[in-house]
């Protein structure tokens, strides 16, 4: 659980990952940043990014 963010909804559905990330960064109302995360070449970049963060964010929080 602490190699990714996990995020469940009010109807039981989870999200993981930078899906999770969009779906807060949406309840909070950045929509737009939400839609130009998801177009298909930003999606990847950013998917590796934050799989490059979540493995190291323990030792960069020092």
């Amino acid at each position: 659980m602490m190699g990714q963010l996990r995020l469940k909804d009010r109807n039981g559905q989870w999200y993981v990952g930078t899906d999770a990330s969009r779906a807060l960064y949406a309840i909070l109302g950045y929509r737009r940043l939400v839609r130009l995360s998801c177009l298909p070449g930003l999606r990847r970049v950013m998917d590796a990014g934050y799989r490059f963060f979540a493995r190291r964010r323990v030792r960069l929080g020092r």
